[in-house]
């Protein structure tokens, strides 16, 4: 929770109410100009630049922001909204050390402040201090029930523990969160119970990863005896075509064929009653139509890995820097080929590792396109982003990279996947530790077999 502060009482600037009248109508960008015209002029004023600090966060500028707020408390070290949104930009950065600091010293100057405890105990759960994290974050949502922020991130602390049934119960709250729409479908909604002779609509929600991990709850709706129809991602239409016991698929935003009743996607879990002794269920649940083929192996050759180092950088930056792992084509054994879709695809010839990887980017039109040609692979080294959901799906033997503050499905110690079995965990050992994690790689790819 980000805080802005108010103008002093007495001498407020003009640019001053420039800033807040712009801030109110959504101009960011003019809001930002105004505050800092105000600090340069009057570099004193602690307010404006702790409310300059918000808006650089806000634009992904977390060091800058980090600047201004240092600059306020340096005029104002007693403000708690201050600290707390230092230790909000700290904890982006990776910096968790002194974000639990400032954080801690927020909550002491000001211990009844909701905003403040919820944000120190997400810096918390960033530490692996789980336990400790979910009963701060309980506590407060006994104060504050409707609190749908604090309900959603306790589904997501419990998933972390391995408590599937409460917290999938729990991550209903994502419809309540403001940046994630509710959509609704006409007739009835499907609230769990019998199905058998009837026909269910799945509708599509969040991104690639999330429908790519829990499309295998279709076959487990298909054994109750229900139709299932699925909404989903046009990218994903083909590959989604695998799935047994799927009756239809529907492109995202299409009209449907009739249906009985109809459920959000993410809800299976919960309307299924999943439990951890539930997981993986058959795997691999997908399978790669035809698609691109890869040029035979050259002579010498031992293994043909996938490489994709770069994801997405919000909410929480999920990259790898390409450079730490290039020690990983030291091998001339082991013949590379980049599955990395986007911009970040250039990083090859920025390092001119080109010359040594083959770029496959060309060749993937859609998620069937890199399926197939995953099944040509003998591994897969990926980042946490859809390509290592698509290849646990598919059952393809799979190196993780994953920062030290991973997302929930990975939990936070273990080196396997209770979703994925073909799947390992490689982390970090701490925010910056890039080189760790890729020389345990190098390892296993030297070990025999």
């Amino acid at each position: 929770m980000g805080a802005m502060g108010t103008s002093p009482d007495v001498g407020a600037d003009e640019r001053y109410g420039e800033a807040m009248a712009a801030l109110r109508s959504g101009d960011f960008a003019r809001a930002e100009s105004a505050l800092a015209h105000i600090v340069r002029a009057d570099p004193t004023n602690a307010v404006a630049h702790a409310d300059l600090g918000v808006l650089l966060r806000r634009r992904g500028l977390p060091e800058a922001a980090v600047a201004c707020y240092r600059r306020a408390l340096a005029l104002c070290p007693d403000r708690a909204g201050t600290l707390s949104n230092l230790g909000n930009a700290l904890r982006e950065l990776g910096r968790l050390a002194e974000a639990e600091a400032v954080l801690a010293r927020a909550v002491a100057l000001e211990p009844d402040g909701v905003g403040f405890r919820y944000n120190l105990a997400l810096l918390l759960r960033d530490r692996r201090r789980t336990e400790e994290a979910l009963a701060m974050m309980e506590a407060l949502l006994e104060r504050e029930p409707d609190n749908a922020e604090i309900a959603w991130d306790i589904a997501l602390t419990r998933l972390y523990l391995d408590d599937f049934r409460r917290g999938f119960a729990g991550y209903e709250a994502r419809e309540r969160l403001p940046r994630m729409p509710r959509r609704d479908f006409p007739g009835e909604r499907w609230r769990g119970d019998a199905v058998a002779g009837r026909t269910v609509l799945l509708v599509s929600e969040q991104g690639f990863g999330d429908a790519l991990q829990f499309a295998r709850f279709v076959p487990f709706l298909a054994r109750r005896g229900a139709r299932v129809v699925l909404e989903c991602l046009p990218e994903l239409g083909a590959l989604f075509a695998t799935l047994p016991g799927l009756a239809a698929i529907v492109p995202k935003g299409a009209p449907p064929p009739p249906y009985d009743v109809w459920a959000p996607m993410a809800s299976l879990p919960h309307l299924l009653g999943i439990a951890w002794t539930d997981l993986p269920g058959p795997c691999p649940y997908l399978s790669a139509p035809p698609g691109p083929r890869l040029l035979p192996p050259a002579p010498g050759t031992r293994l043909t890995a996938g490489l994709v180092w770069a994801g997405k950088t919000i909410p929480r930056d999920r990259s790898w820097p390409l450079e730490t792992l290039l020690p990983l084509l030291a091998d001339p054994s082991i013949a590379w080929v980049s599955l990395q879709h986007g911009p970040r695809g250039s990083d090859l010839v920025r390092l001119g590792a080109d010359r040594l990887v083959a770029d496959a980017a060309p060749a993937l039109g859609s998620f069937a396109d890199t399926a197939a040609l995953m099944t040509q692979l003998d591994l897969i080294v990926t980042i946490d982003t859809a390509t290592a959901h698509l290849a646990g799906a598919l059952g393809r033997p799979t190196y993780v990279l994953l920062r030290y503050v991973s997302d929930w499905r990975w939990g936070n110690e273990r080196d396997d996947s209770p979703w994925y079995p073909t799947l390992r965990l490689f982390r970090q050992s701490d925010p910056d530790d890039f080189a760790g994690p890729v020389a345990r790689i190098a390892q296993a790819l030297a070990a025999p077999g």
